[in-house]
């Protein structure tokens, strides 16, 4: 997933391992936070790799050396080969997370590339939708104890479909609106 991030960022240009760390922690969101101990060995795996190239920079103030990362023909390669991988549904919060990546770097791929990815997360939009509605149907059924408890998993049951409902819609409206872009 951070590869995704890291190459895509620098699709849109060469960043210093300080900014991209700043970008992805911003972009993950509350609570979860990327460490220079997990950034740093993935950069230098991916310079390894050939799909970055690092280039060190004296900078002015301090004295001290930054590493500048910038995208190669193999990392362009390697980022499209990510944008088109199937978004796999478990862990859910996961695939959301990658799929929210994947959009914003969407100005960089096909019309095609896109709308598989729209499709892909409307799936599993989907599937966890049917295994609320399951889920709920048999606890409404079969009545487990303590009803207290019961009753607050089919209020967060009831949160959780219509979050779903407002997704499904989005994504749908997103589909439509792609599919009727001008190739």
């Amino acid at each position: 997933m951070y590869e995704l991030f890291v190459l895509g960022e620098l699709m849109t240009g060469e960043k210093h391992g300080y900014m991209l760390q700043d970008v992805l922690n911003n972009a993950v969101g509350l609570g979860r936070k990327i460490s220079s101990g997990t950034l740093y060995p993935l950069l230098s795996r991916m310079t390894e790799a050939g799909w970055i190239h690092l280039r060190i920079e004296e900078e002015t103030k301090g004295g001290r050396t930054r590493k500048i990362y910038a995208i190669t023909d193999a990392g362009r390669q390697r980022f499209e080969e990510l944008m088109k991988e199937t978004l796999e549904p478990n862990p859910e919060a996961e695939a959301a997370l990658i799929f929210r990546f994947k959009m914003v770097y969407f100005g960089y791929v096909t019309k095609e590339v896109r709308l598989a990815c729209l499709e892909d997360y409307l799936q599993i939009i989907r599937r966890s939708r049917e295994y609320v509605s399951r889920f709920e149907a048999y606890l409404q059924s079969q009545q487990p104890e303590p009803a207290k408890q019961r009753n607050q998993l089919l209020r967060m049951f009831d949160y959780r479909k219509r979050l779903g409902e407002a997704d499904e819609a989005w994504i749908t409206a997103e589909i439509e609106r792609i599919q009727a872009e001008e190739d």
